[in-house]
């Protein structure tokens, strides 16, 4: 069981509500597409992911923060196993009463969701 930092938490996410400037011919990364093509295999994985991503924004500030847990995303806990599963989503903490879950690689899944906003 692994711990991030908040330190190393910090430094690697945005706010989703900031634009992104992305140069017109910005080519997908093989992680990139891999999301995209799950999100377009499994749609309803699109809100969870944001509610993740959005979590652990707001988790930013709090030095005790964790991650998610399921109840954070309004989704069955065997579900967010699914995000595991696929690489998308890592355990941070399990305890013998919560399992706490951080992205990834949460800039390259704002991205993604991002890019496919736009694409609509």
């Amino acid at each position: 069981m692994s711990r991030t930092s908040p330190s190393q938490h910090s430094s690697r996410v945005t706010i989703l509500s900031q634009p992104t400037v992305e140069a017109s011919g910005h080519s997908r990364t093989p992680q990139e597409n891999y999301v995209e093509e799950f999100l377009t295999k499994y749609p309803d994985y699109r809100k969870a992911l944001w509610l993740a991503a959005r979590s652990e924004e707001e988790g930013l500030g709090n030095p005790s923060y964790q991650g998610w847990q399921w109840s954070d995303l309004e989704m069955h806990p065997t579900r967010v196993l699914k995000l595991v599963i696929e690489g998308i989503a890592k355990i941070s903490l399990r305890t013998r009463r919560a399992t706490y879950y951080l992205l990834k690689n949460p800039e390259m899944v704002k991205t993604v969701l991002k890019s496919s906003i736009l694409k609509k």
